[in-house]
């Protein structure tokens, strides 16, 4: 793997002990990006326009569980990435629309055979991007490769309504202007956008997050406040053009 790369202050999860380097990775949508705000209402959806450093890193053990077939192997990267600081850097532009939609649900296993398909209805905020969503983690050196492999296959972060592609991954190190900075650790002269965002802790554990009989009371989320460099520069009733400062 090339050489270490600088280390930069990030207000994230701290860093794994021994060499790391910071990873980079680009990603495009075919269409619109949603995330769901952490703990606001799946029937109005409010959206955050960059996913959190736990959707990142549970997308990276969501693709080492699907590509190697081993529930194992997405329990190694678990502990490899768990906490590694992460920055989520939107492009220069995005426009947020809200939307109103029906989705149809497979009935409940305990409901029995006969049972219908359920309907539900809400709301939910999607985003289009003007250019690539870059996303910026620091790894330890010896597990580069690996992860390296695994940002190149990431194809959704959240739901299926953020599925996109790699565009590309190489080494460079965030500009902490752009990263998302914590609410509580900011001056008062900070502008950007407010959002609610979860990442992996220390005591965060695999099972909390293991779909194949895990236990989420042992998922121990950190949430907190984020401040995002981006601001309105036009908006309607439902709709809004976010540009980075």
């Amino acid at each position: 793997m090339p050489r270490r790369t600088r280390r930069q202050s990030q207000p994230m999860t701290q860093s794994p002990a021994g060499p790391t380097t910071w990873l980079r990775a680009d990603y495009e949508f075919p269409s619109t990006f949603s995330y769901r705000m952490l703990d606001v209402s799946a029937q109005f959806a409010v959206g955050s326009p960059i996913p959190s450093p736990a959707a990142v890193k549970l997308a990276l053990v969501d693709t080492a569980i699907r590509w190697s077939g081993d529930v194992s192997e997405g329990r190694r990267i678990f502990d490899v990435i768990k906490t590694a600081r992460v920055c989520a850097v939107p492009p220069p532009r995005m426009v947020r629309f809200r939307a109103f939609i029906k989705r149809l649900k497979p009935p409940h296993s305990s409901a029995g055979s006969e049972a219908h398909t359920v309907k539900s209805t809400g709301v939910r905020d999607y985003f289009l991007l003007d250019g690539p969503l870059s996303v910026f983690i620091e790894v330890p050196q010896s597990n580069a490769n690996d992860i390296v492999w695994l940002l190149q296959r990431i194809r959704r972060f959240g739901t299926s309504d953020s599925v996109c592609w790699c565009k590309e991954v190489r080494e460079e190190v965030p500009c902490a202007e752009l990263c998302p900075q914590k609410f509580s650790n900011l001056s008062n002269d900070r502008k950007g956008l407010v959002v609610r965002l979860s990442d992996l802790s220390q005591e965060s554990l695999f099972e909390g997050f293991n779909p194949f009989g895990g236990n989420m009371r042992q998922a121990n989320l950190e949430k907190d406040l984020y401040v995002i460099p981006l601001r309105v520069k036009r908006s309607g009733e439902t709709w809004a053009i976010l540009e980075r400062i």
